[in-house]
């Protein structure tokens, strides 16, 4: 049986949690010799990509799709590849799959934050060019639930939503927790310390990370508004935010005074964000939405007490592993780093029930649920 992978949006250097997605999907399922041993696996990749990927084995082959999503040639021509490959079941990992396409197919849903935030904010497309495409939104995410063998979600709470949301039967949708990489981080060095040159060029005072993008659903702006008075109250606590420069992050640094104890670090390399992780006093995120919230996870498996928005995806990924507050109060956030900073025991409790946490997520349990997608898929289009 021949399987294919749509990872046009493979790899971090796409600048899309769903690049990491597809790129930890491929090597975990690589690295399944013996359960995928009746299976063969073509990926589908835009040119850089392909250029770099290698097959794990002679049963992984690879397709140059040069299609940017979201475009109409997507639509039109990415289908003739697909039936060109002729493969017997295809994994779409995002939405945007061709409408065209007519043979079999599964589908990664991530979240369904644009149909509950449906916001011209979180495009930077003008009104008129945003609620055109956020139709033909709604449309192809309808279509791939309605139309998908099975549907593979990050999260329960994402499923629930699906199965709430378009009716459809709870069994068709499979729960794929994403993972966490759980390399040992490297041992203290010089290069650690506050004064070493490669440290990232911050005042010599306690911080709260925040790593990700600035989408609206992310609150970062609501963060930035309430950040002042915490900072006033907490002897100066500066809030750190890392993440690739855009138009989102542009837009948040204009609304900012200069004078607040707000750091927009930018993209980091991963020493001086691995620096960021073994100082902060806190990790926040304050999104009102999330289909699985994966920096936030990753922050909990290196150590750091996380201070999470009460949201759905929030408590049943981190579970007892995070201080929670609801979204946009303030006062609740503020008291959560509040205890942080002067309750040690709690502190020590939530690093240790965080990394406890994390240590149940993996990319080979990833791989393994959706392997099992594959293979129900599989039963329907050909039953015994």
């Amino acid at each position: 049986m021949r399987i294919g992978i749509d990872a046009r949006l493979y790899g971090v250097a796409s600048g899309t949690g769903i690049g990491r997605y597809t790129e930890e999907l491929v090597h975990a399922l690589g690295a399944m010799p013996i359960e995928t041993a009746d299976l063969e696996f073509v990926v589908f990749l835009r040119r850089d990509a392909f250029a770099t990927f290698a097959p794990p084995n002679t049963r992984w082959s690879k397709v140059l799709a040069e299609f940017r999503p979201y475009t109409l040639t997507a639509q039109t021509q990415f289908p003739r590849v697909l039936a060109d490959a002729r493969v017997d079941l295809m994994h779409f990992t995002h939405f945007d799959h061709p409408l065209a396409y007519r043979g079999p197919f599964l589908t990664t849903i991530h979240d369904t934050i644009l149909l509950d935030h449906p916001t011209t904010r979180a495009s930077t497309l003008g009104p008129i060019k945003f609620w055109t495409k956020y139709l033909a939104y709604r449309s192809v995410i309808r279509d791939a639930v309605r139309r998908s063998m099975r549907v593979l979600t990050p999260s329960r709470a994402v499923k629930d939503d699906l199965v709430r949301r378009f009716r459809v039967l709870p069994e068709q949708v499979i729960a794929a927790h994403l993972g966490v990489n759980h390399a040992a981080p490297p041992p203290p060095s010089a290069q650690q310390n506050r004064t070493a040159a490669d440290a990232p060029p911050l005042p010599n005072r306690p911080f709260v990370l925040y790593v990700g993008n600035a989408y609206p659903h992310k609150n970062l702006a609501w963060l930035v508004r309430v950040w002042p008075n915490i900072a006033e109250a907490e002897d100066g606590l500066l809030l750190v935010l890392v993440g690739r420069e855009d138009d989102f992050y542009h837009t948040l640094r204009t609304h900012v005074d200069t004078r607040t104890p707000i750091v927009f670090m930018g993209p980091c390399g991963d020493e001086a964000l691995q620096w960021l992780y073994q100082h902060a006093t806190a990790y926040v995120s304050p999104s009102l939405a999330e289909g699985f919230d994966l920096p936030t996870l990753e922050a909990a498996a290196k150590g750091i007490p996380v201070v999470a928005t009460k949201i759905p995806v929030h408590t049943e990924i981190l579970g007892d592993g995070a201080h929670f507050f609801p979204p946009g109060d303030g006062e609740a956030l503020h008291h959560a780093i509040r205890e942080l900073r002067t309750h040690h025991e709690l502190r020590d409790i939530l690093i240790r029930h965080g990394r406890a946490r994390a240590q149940q997520y993996s990319w080979s349990s990833c791989a393994t649920e959706t392997l099992r997608a594959y293979r129900e898929a599989l039963a329907l289009r050909f039953p015994s």
